[in-house]
């Protein structure tokens, strides 16, 4: 009984060490509009739910394209957010549904850019 127990133990270790290691997108800057980030990031298989933060003293019109880029650059799914008003110093919660690709995809990608 001792011999299979520590024969799992070690299975375990050595799944777990030798497994694929992804990056997952949790937060951020938004890239190209200033005091802007994003956090709080949640995927399902057909949308993905944020936040964005304004940090700034102006209200904010906000809305676009969000590109996941595997670790080659190249796009595996891309997520379209409808346009808002964020307010000064707050935040606001975005649900953006995906076009091309989907959460699995999304959840595998390295880098997230922006198309406003």
């Amino acid at each position: 009984m001792k011999r299979a127990f520590r024969f799992i133990i070690i299975l375990a270790v050595i799944l777990a060490l030798a497994g694929v290691s992804h990056a997952f997108i949790r937060e951020g800057a938004v890239r190209g509009k200033k005091g802007l980030s994003f956090s709080n990031v949640k995927y399902t298989f057909d949308s993905v739910t944020l936040t964005i933060s304004n940090r700034t003293k102006y209200n904010i019109t906000f809305g676009g394209s969000m590109l996941f880029l595997d670790r080659h650059h190249r796009v595996v799914a891309r997520a379209e957010l409808m346009k808002g008003k964020i307010k000064r110093h707050s935040s606001r919660r975005y649900k953006a549904f995906f076009t091309e690709g989907s959460g699995n995809e999304a959840r595998a990608a390295s880098y997230l850019e922006w198309e406003f």
